[in-house]
């Protein structure tokens, strides 16, 4: 009798698991057919309506105190929003043209010095090895011509095919920022009514208290990662401005988005560029981006893990499996897509057990 029940027991349990997993992995597959297809036709409406949330307090209390339409409130407000941002991102583009344009100036004397560095890197291997500069200079020399073909035959149509990309990029950038100004302003015009149809609605229910929850870990998860590329490209800039480095803004932005990118990190600029310092006999120089990739390295050990784990209330490891994963689902996306599509799985699955 009691081996009876004990099997009834283990049955029901093995059902009930089955049916915990199946349920995890139909959540899973309308997860990523959602993010893969769904989400890039309505990111900017929910951008929207996340403006519209952050901004509807502050509309409520002008409305209020110096009364006025709403309507005219929310045209105000979100055109003096996107005017700042406006102002700031051409601001940060003109400074990095600028130096954009003094590479490009000083090109022929960086080249003299990359030939100087070259030169004495051939002496080096002269001293240690016995092979004679002069024939591994010749050496390279010949190899020159061969590799230029290559990239006027291999590059140069990839970097056309990518500078028409990019505008046509930039036009449908213009245009989605567009329709995130109009449906802001809607929403914002609407926002009670809106949101009242929702929370009547059985699936709006559903909807808000997911996405409520969402919110709450994936707006932590962004804000952490924001603050943290912010913190490394601060130190990146201002530790190569005190170095003496004339592209200290854009060589410190550059290295701040590969440190964001889990496959690069800083040490893929700090290191080689420290060695070659050494090299050039510049110790100092060697010793000042050595510290800055220390500092960037432990500033990132340090807040990931507490910023990024805690908010999420996942353990540090399974954001980092997360991401793997999502880079290898999404592609470059996958760093963020990656733990929202675990969020995502974990409070809908919870929701519906509810």
């Amino acid at each position: 009798m009691e081996k009876s029940a004990h099997t009834d027991f283990m049955k029901n349990e093995v059902k009930e698991s089955g049916r915990k997993i199946g349920k995890i992995l139909g959540i899973a597959l309308a997860v990523y057919v959602c993010i893969r297809w769904l989400l890039p036709l309505v990111v900017p409406f929910f951008i929207s309506f996340l403006l519209a949330k952050l901004m509807n307090p502050l509309i409520e209390k002008l409305e209020k105190k110096l009364r006025g339409k709403r309507s005219i409130w929310s045209s105000l407000l979100v055109g003096l929003l996107f005017l700042l941002l406006g102002a700031m991102l051409i601001f940060f583009l003109k400074t990095l043209l600028e130096q954009f344009v003094n590479v490009a100036e000083n090109f022929e004397e960086y080249k003299r010095q990359a030939q100087i560095f070259f030169n004495e890197c051939c002496g080096q291997v002269e001293m240690m090895t016995g092979i004679q500069a002069q024939t591994i200079q010749d050496g390279v020399q010949k190899q020159i011509p061969g590799l230029m073909r290559q990239v006027k035959t291999n590059m140069v149509p990839v970097l056309m095919n990518g500078t028409i990309s990019s505008a046509r990029s930039a036009f449908v950038g213009i245009g989605i920022c567009f329709v995130v100004i109009i449906s802001t302003v809607l929403i914002l015009k609407d926002y009670k009514k809106i949101r009242s149809a929702m929370e009547r609605h059985p699936i709006g229910q559903i909807s808000l208290k997911v996405c409520r929850k969402t919110y709450e870990a994936g707006g932590a998860y962004i804000k952490a990662q924001i603050i943290i590329m912010f913190i490394i490209t601060a130190v990146c800039v201002v530790g190569l401005y005190f170095s003496g480095n004339k592209y200290a803004l854009l060589a410190g932005c550059g290295i701040g988005i590969c440190d964001a990118m889990p496959f690069l990190g800083t040490g893929t600029v700090f290191v080689p560029w420290a060695l070659i310092e050494l090299l050039q006999g510049e110790y100092m120089l060697a010793a000042i981006y050595t510290v800055i990739y220390t500092i960037c390295t432990l500033m990132r050990e340090i807040l990931e893990p507490k910023l990024v784990g805690n908010k999420l209330g996942m353990h540090p490891l399974s954001v980092i499996v997360s991401m793997y994963v999502g880079l290898g689902i999404y592609g470059l996306w996958g760093f963020a897509l990656g733990p929202l599509s675990y969020i995502l799985i974990k409070e809908i699955y919870l929701t519906i057990e509810t």
